[in-house]
């Protein structure tokens, strides 16, 4: 019976380290991400491109540059689809902001140089 206890507790003790390690394993990829500014920076640009589009009326077209974001994170997406505006720069879902304007709004991420612009532009065409 004794032998059982000594057992129990090895097994106890196994699982505590394994949960400990995965916990950490968890805080440090969370702690990554966040101090990359990746998070930060997904919210702001998706945050800006809402409220430009809600303070849009249709017919508008808008350019707003996102080179320094592109170069810094080279395989980003924005996104914009029913009402909600979809920013990533990584391997996760990113961060999407939804806006009040009923519009619709079409966009696309252009390589200009020319009329003054020169350099990568996120171009919203509000309808």
């Amino acid at each position: 019976m004794n032998k059982m206890k000594k057992g129990n507790i090895l097994m106890e003790n196994v699982i505590f380290i394994i949960l400990i390690i995965v916990f950490i394993s968890i805080l440090f990829v969370f702690v990554t991400r966040q101090g990359s500014n990746q998070s930060v920076l997904e919210k702001q640009l998706a945050k800006q491109i809402a409220l430009v589009i809600d303070e849009a009326e249709p017919g508008t077209q808008v350019q707003i540059r996102v080179e320094d974001e592109f170069n810094k994170y080279p395989g980003g997406k924005i996104q914009v689809d029913n009402n909600v505006v979809n920013v990533n720069f990584g391997s996760g879902a990113g961060y999407s902001y939804g806006y009040f304007n009923k519009v619709n709004v079409e966009s696309n991420i252009l390589d200009l140089n020319s009329d003054g612009f020169k350099g990568r532009y996120l171009t919203l065409i509000i309808k």
